[in-house]
């Protein structure tokens, strides 16, 4: 194609000056006709090369176009099984969905005290801290706290220094109490000891759900169950067999309210109202509520009787 297009490029150029060499050859002045008849071979000729150029332009303007549609085509991707359902699909399957859900109370509450004390000698001051945890974790299991559920952590100590003095003037120890409790008396019971006590600060409530891991299965049992309700209704009421070749579990989820601190509040009440908080079970914080939701998904395939 360029060869070709070299020739035609010097078949135009031996043509014009074929045309040249005729006027010069009469050695005298061309007269406006014979010029106006030169100029339109010349531009004749000229659109002829023209337009072979577009045409090796677009020529190889659609090879690389077709090149690059031939490089763009889809491509599969993904598991062995997603490949085996995009090519070899199943007509005669459907999916059953089922869900399951459970509504339970947190009946465990986790409560950190913390316990701070402070005197002139640090031996001092670590004996108070140490009394009124002793004397705290005994109330506690008077009231029918299991030992077992009181967790007494480590101690910490740091030097309290005046305006004026490099030695400290007083030690501060600091110890956590950490207290289970599965009633809202005993709830009660904690948040009147921060009260009646400057010492001890009510920090912080965790309500839990003891029995979570067995009502997570039996709401999936539910879930499940609803699927198999399901299939044997189609199953009786079609007349078909269904039979599971797949499932997809959607987990479970846990919701809660927001449980308010009425604990915190408590806790924060001047000693005098503390017996007053200890007779007046109304406003003890309730335990919240749990739900457990549940889903999965069944894959049948409808089956013949033969």
């Amino acid at each position: 194609m360029l060869s070709g297009r070299r020739q035609t490029n010097h078949s135009t150029r031996a043509s014009g000056n074929s045309l040249a060499s005729q006027f010069l050859s009469k050695q005298m002045p061309a007269t406006w006709p014979e010029i106006q008849d030169l100029s339109l071979e010349l531009a004749s000729r000229t659109n002829t090369m023209i337009t072979h150029n577009a045409r090796l332009i677009a020529t190889l303007a659609a090879a690389i176009a077709l090149q690059g549609a031939a490089q763009a085509q889809p491509q599969l991707s993904g598991t062995p099984d997603d490949l085996r359902g995009f090519l070899f699909p199943r007509p005669h399957t459907v999916n059953i969905s089922g869900d399951g859900e459970i509504t339970a109370y947190k009946d465990q509450a986790k409560v950190s005290l913390m316990v701070t004390t402070e005197a002139r000698d640090l031996s001092q001051s670590m004996t108070a801290n140490q009394e009124l945890r002793n004397g705290l974790i005994q109330d506690f299991i008077s009231a029918g706290i299991p030992a077992g559920d009181i967790n007494n952590s480590k101690f910490s100590s740091s030097p309290q220094f005046g305006f004026f003095g490099r030695d400290p003037s007083s030690y501060e120890v600091t110890a956590r109490l950490e207290v289970e409790v599965e009633s809202e008396e005993h709830l009660q019971l904690l948040a009147a000891a921060a009260d009646e006590n400057d010492e001890v600060e009510f920090e912080s409530t965790e309500f839990e759900h003891s029995e979570a891991e067995a009502f997570e299965v039996q709401v999936r049992e539910l879930a499940l169950q609803d699927v198999m309700e399901q299939k044997a209704y189609y199953e009786s009421n079609l007349g078909i067999k269904l039979q599971a070749i797949n499932f997809y579990y959607g987990g479970v989820q846990r919701m809660s309210r927001a449980m308010p601190m009425v604990a915190m509040e408590m806790a924060a009440d001047v000693a005098s109202t503390a017996v007053q908080s200890v007779a007046a079970p109304a406003v003890a914080p309730t335990f919240d509520e749990v739900e457990y939701q549940s889903s999965v998904t069944v894959v049948f395939e409808i089956v013949s009787d033969n």
